[in-house]
């Protein structure tokens, strides 16, 4: 049995990670339109297979993973089938797209070749390092799927909107209520979460 007690995860800014991501949609979407076509980029131009396999999510608490050889992404079935769905599974691909950019090396190395294998690994990694792995492929997908310069722009039209119906003092009283009311509205283009919209805008130091 493998030990990954020892699994160390290199250090990697948010910064770099965001110039990855850049880098990355400019190589692979170079249409530079949104939403980002995950699919499309995943089996189409990086040419990873997407594997669904049922009740993944059900049985094992995994949305997806990347494979050790870096040649395909398994995927929960019904989350891959059902549309409501979509917008979690374009995150997914871009967070396990997140993996094979930044961690190809260190996944070659776990040598995960079965869901047993892999939930191993989540079981016995350390939690340190586990969150620092996460956290990385997390950064890289929602810069990948929510460019920052457009998310600028959809943030300058909601600003826009208040001032319209006289409503931009509510940015001062109370951002947060505020952002919540739009996170929805601004999330639209990119085809992501409200969640996605708020975690990229305290990121980005984009709000109020």
């Amino acid at each position: 049995m493998k030990d990954y007690q020892n699994f160390r995860c290199p250090y990697v800014s948010k910064e770099e990670i965001w110039q990855f991501a850049e880098n990355f949609r400019v190589t692979w979407w170079p249409e530079n339109t949104i939403p980002v076509d995950m699919e499309s980029i995943v089996e189409k131009r990086i040419k990873l297979s997407i594997e669904p396999y049922p009740n993944l999510f059900m049985d094992h608490d995994i949305d997806a993973f990347l494979k050790s050889d870096a040649t395909g992404i398994v995927v929960d079935l019904n989350h891959y089938m059902e549309e409501r769905f979509r917008k979690r599974m374009r995150f997914s691909y871009a967070h396990e797209i997140g993996h094979y950019q930044l961690h190809r090396g260190l996944y070659a190395d776990l040598a995960i070749t079965t869901i047993d294998d892999w939930q191993l690994f989540i079981s016995s990694v350390p939690d340190r390092e586990y969150r620092f792995i996460e956290w990385q492929a997390n950064e890289f997908a929602g810069r990948l799927l929510v460019p920052r310069n457009m998310l600028v722009e959809q943030i300058g039209s909601v600003k826009t909107t208040l001032a319209k119906n006289g409503r931009i003092d509510l940015l001062k009283q109370d951002p947060g209520m505020v952002l919540e009311s739009v996170s929805t509205y601004i999330a639209k283009p990119f085809d992501v979460s409200a969640e996605v919209i708020k975690i990229r805008v305290e990121r980005e130091s984009l709000w109020p």
